[in-house]
């Protein structure tokens, strides 16, 4: 209120609707649930504002600005309801969920201009593009399908070489269970498990997706047929693993070491080459760090780690698709400590 404002008295409801910028209806709301009342009426009947009784409508609005319902407010004004701490901090959450609602709504949006833009659709596909997104929010979790898409988009000069060589040796008609194929569907797994963070589970999601609803491969750029072959190869890899580790030690392996194990290896050849022998320094060094990163994997579980060593020497098929190859299993493990 102005200072001409408060050397008034009593002010008219067109008047206080005009200057509190609300209408008369709203105010006739107010004063019918008793949370703010003309306190005076003119001669000839008519309701009137005192200054006090606007500084109440202009506290009312104030509230209002900041979310918060009239049954509130007017517990707020009177005293009587909670404290303004927890007044706030209930609106606080109520603001978060509001906000966590939009952004879910608003992924889902971009996730349906962008499906649509791939498929240079007109809206007469839009529910296509529904289906598409109820599909992968079965499989993926929620809030996260347009972020997991985009991650995995991005790591396409990644698997992209490897989808290539995987499609020439499904072409050639090679088993599964060859050593290159399980290389390459080793190398497909850590490639996924650094995209989703090293989490097994949702790299598991994933592929089961593309299994069921070979649509949503076509949608991340993979051909189902080729993902039918790959899959496959990684079952022969998880059959002979959980011959030995249980589902939930299985879900501890941390995966996204992938590309830590692959310069390991690389180096280890290098030693193997040279002719570097066991009991040098370099050779010691490298076991060392077969250890630390072995352990990491494992996530410092040194119980873990026997069973996945047993589990290793017990099934051919896990070393021919390792980035470790015998030979350098061997080399390591002639190394002295």
């Amino acid at each position: 209120m102005n200072r001409a404002d408060k050397a008034r008295t009593h002010f008219s409801v067109g008047e206080v609707a005009r200057r509190a910028g609300v209408t008369v209806r709203t105010l006739h709301h107010y004063d019918h649930i008793g949370l703010v009342c003309p306190s005076a009426r003119s001669e000839a009947g008519y309701r009137l504002y005192s200054a006090p009784d606007m500084e109440r409508l202009l506290a009312v609005q104030s509230l209002k600005r900041l979310g918060l319902g009239l049954e509130a407010i007017a517990a707020s004004l009177v005293g009587g309801g909670p404290s303004p701490q927890a007044l706030l901090a209930g609106q606080m959450a109520e603001v978060s969920r509001v906000l966590n609602e939009a952004r879910a709504l608003k992924d889902k949006l971009q996730f349906l201009q962008e499906a649509m833009a791939e498929q240079g659709a007109t809206p007469t596909h839009l529910l296509d593009g529904i289906r598409l997104l109820e599909t992968h929010q079965l499989f993926l979790p929620e809030g996260g399908v347009r972020q997991l898409l985009g991650r995995w988009r991005r790591a396409r000069p990644r698997w992209q070489l490897i989808a290539d060589a995987l499609e020439q040796c499904r072409a050639e008609g090679q088993s599964v269970e060859t050593a290159q194929v399980q290389l390459l569907a080793q190398r497909w797994m850590h490639v996924a498990m650094q995209v989703f963070g090293g989490r097994l589970r949702l790299v598991l999601d994933w592929a089961r997706m593309h299994k069921e609803a070979p649509e949503t491969a076509l949608h991340a750029g993979l051909e189902p047929v080729l993902m039918a072959y790959l899959d496959r190869a990684i079952a022969v890899r998880l059959a002979a693993l959980r011959r030995h580790l249980s589902t939930e030690e299985l879900l501890r392996l941390d995966g996204s070491t992938g590309p830590e194990w692959e310069a390991f290896a690389a180096q280890g050849e290098r030693l193997l080459a040279r002719g570097i022998l066991p009991r040098s320094k370099a050779a010691r060094a490298l076991k060392a760090r077969y250890q630390e990163l072995a352990l990491r994997t494992m996530g410092q579980d040194t119980a873990l780690a026997a069973k996945l060593a047993a589990a290793y020497a017990a099934e051919p098929v896990l070393t021919l698709g390792h980035f470790v190859s015998p030979q350098l299993r061997a080399y390591l493990h002639a190394v002295s400590a």
